[in-house]
């Protein structure tokens, strides 16, 4: 049987990690776990910017009992897209995505997360779902409630909700 002699000096083929960063690494593919929770959060904060957007276009349309600044199907769709947004896309990727892969591991001590590639395709597929649902309103977006149930769910079933 032939054994493979190899110098101990065999560097490993792993990503090198650049002594300081650019601000442009911050807005491409990266693999450092630091850099991926801090997109985390960027993008966590820009989501909640738009679901706190939507909380003031509800807030300023029950300032009177008119419908005078958003339609009752508008205002159903800014219902339904503020409460996924603020779950799903500020609360859930802050808390997980972005803390969670910035302090998980320097707190175990690890150099880098265990499958870097996956952990920044996940990320980048988090911006992507939120401009879809965003993209939404274009077919007149969901109107059911974050949640679905009936009886809203039943009633206003429109071409968006219903693809």
């Amino acid at each position: 049987m032939a054994q493979a002699q190899l110098p101990l000096s065999t560097p490993l083929l792993l990503p090198e990690h650049p002594k300081a960063w650019r601000w442009y690494h911050y807005f491409t593919f990266n693999l450092d776990h630091k850099v991926i929770g801090i997109q985390y959060l960027v993008t966590a904060f820009i989501f909640y910017l738009i679901g706190g957007l939507m909380a003031v276009a509800m807030r300023t349309e029950l300032a009177t009992a008119d419908s005078d600044f958003l339609n009752p199907n508008l205002y159903n769709a800014f219902m339904t897209n503020h409460g996924t947004i603020m779950i799903f896309f500020w609360v859930v990727p802050a808390a997980i995505g972005g803390f969670g892969n910035y302090l998980v591991p320097l707190m175990v001590g690890a150099r880098d997360m265990a499958f870097p590639r996956l952990n920044a395709l996940a990320f980048w597929l988090n911006p992507l779902a939120g401009a879809l649902l965003l993209a939404s309103f274009f077919f007149g977006g969901a109107q059911a409630g974050w949640t679905a149930y009936p009886p809203l769910s039943t009633i206003t079933a429109t071409t968006a909700q219903s693809m």
